[in-house]
């Protein structure tokens, strides 16, 4: 990946150009003036640009690039809004509030914090959590593959679906990142520390690093860790072990911050910025990326953004790998303005609750032709009321598992006939039979819907 350029430096540049402008004479001045009065954070397209990119543009307004490039810069300067957090040049990092910021966040606002709306055939409350169980594997899946597992997507539903142990190092990292992701879900209400960041880390990279000892650990001066490229070119290096625990105490309590120690900073940026201080930071050996990103995650549960829990922003990021990269290098090498990260990032929110809905309204269709499907009379005339019950369940939450014990106490019939209804199943292919222990346990077939769409046309 390449490095950005880096862009010139702001102030040098800026009192030449004044220095100029008053050589000029008066008039000069006041023009000089007058452009940096009006210049905006974005060019004439809205785009929050950096300086490897805009460093091409042609030269307009009677302005050279540079100089073009210098006042723009200036009026992000005069914009920024800083956080509590410096990089290793001692620099504050900040961000500037554009357009573009103000309406992601509203849509985000808009469509994640309240319900999901279902029109026509609506899902049951049962229903409406199968719908959401697939994307909630989504993000230790993608998060996961993204750092190097290797994995297929149906491994992963399997593994967690089941609880099964994992095979490979690959279903491992999955499994991992879900029971850690599962795990900040039980600690949304509680505040961020050090501790718990470490914890994390532990059960995101419990029996996957070459030295176990390190699981939940921050590194220390014997690490030598730098992120580099494929060509082994570096890209970042991260301030020193030594630093490290007075970093993640000023991580932990700007994330545990409700507005009263600084400027009011909406809750999806600050789980931004935590995202990427934490992957600044990189305070363990291995693993950040995927701790960064579910760190994003508990800082958004705990402000209510409930359905941000069923989106993928891994899923987005895995997509496009070099943006990703490329926003935190563009972020180091200006001077650190986070508004390059925190664009993407909501741009990726954006992506990923577009993509949840897509799939709701894909379940939506999927439910409405199961409602059409069991009230045929075809497949009415081959199963009793309670297998029918069984098989409209089984087909709307493939990953269930039913007992004996189960069907009977939510059909109210005995042993026999639960038993009965169930074998009924499995012997004509619509269930698998399988055992839990000593117990029976019947699973919807893989091909369940084309063989129900068979009995239907029967």
């Amino acid at each position: 990946m390449k490095i950005p350029a880096t862009p010139p430096d702001l102030w040098a540049e800026f009192g030449r150009m004044l220095t100029a402008a008053k050589a000029a004479g008066p008039l000069a001045l006041t023009e000089f003036s007058r452009r940096t009065a009006r210049a905006r954070p974005v060019d004439e397209k809205g785009r929050y640009l950096h300086w490897e990119e805009f460093r091409f543009k042609p030269a307009e307004d009677g302005l050279s690039t540079l100089d073009s490039w210098i006042l723009m810069r200036r009026a992000r300067e005069a914009r920024r809004i800083d956080a509590p957090f410096e990089d290793k040049a001692g620099r504050k990092f900040f961000f500037v509030k554009t357009d573009v910021i103000e309406r992601a966040l509203h849509d985000i606002d808009s469509r994640s914090r309240g319900g999901v709306r279902i029109d026509g055939a609506a899902p049951t409350q049962g229903e409406a959590k199968s719908f959401f169980i697939s994307s909630l594997i989504e993000e230790p899946f993608n998060s996961s593959v993204f750092e190097g597992a290797v994995a297929t997507r149906d491994q992963a539903k399997k593994i967690i679906r089941e609880n099964r142990a994992p095979k490979t190092i690959g279903e491992r990292m999955i499994l991992n990142n879900y029971r850690a992701i599962e795990f900040l879900k039980s600690k949304r209400n509680a505040p961020l520390t050090p501790a718990l960041i470490c914890e994390v880390h532990r059960l995101i990279t419990n029996d996957t690093l070459d030295d176990p000892k390190k699981a939940g650990v921050f590194r220390d001066t014997h690490d030598q860790i730098v992120v580099d490229d494929e060509a082994g070119e570096v890209l970042h290096d991260p301030p020193p072990a030594a630093e490290l625990s007075a970093r993640a105490d000023a991580l932990c309590r700007f994330a545990n911050d409700d507005g009263t120690e600084g400027p009011f900073i909406h809750p999806v940026i600050r789980a931004i910025i935590v995202h990427f201080v934490l992957a600044y930071d990189h305070p363990f050996v291995d693993g950040n990326g995927r701790t960064a990103r579910a760190l994003f995650y508990w800082a958004v549960l705990r402000q209510n953004y409930w359905l941000l829990e069923y989106v993928s922003i891994s899923k987005q990021i895995r997509e496009a790998p070099v943006r990703y990269g490329r926003a935190f290098l563009e972020t180091e090498t200006d001077e650190g303005d986070l508004t390059y990260f925190i664009h993407h990032q909501l741009d990726m929110i954006l992506r990923a609750i577009d993509a949840l809905y897509v799939f709701i309204e894909e379940k939506k269709s999927e439910v409405a032709a199961l409602e059409r499907l069991f009230s045929g009379d075809g497949i009415k005339a081959q199963f009793n009321h309670r297998q029918l019950a069984l098989l409209n369940r089984a087909a709307r939450a493939p990953g269930i598992s039913i007992t004996i014990q189960q069907h009977l106490a939510d059909a109210g019939v005995s042993y026999l006939t639960a038993r009965a209804d169930l074998e009924y199943l499995a012997v004509k292919g619509y269930f698998a039979k399988g055992k839990r222990g000593a117990v029976s346990v019947y699973r919807p077939a893989r091909d369940l819907r084309r063989k129900l769409d068979a009995a239907g046309e029967d």
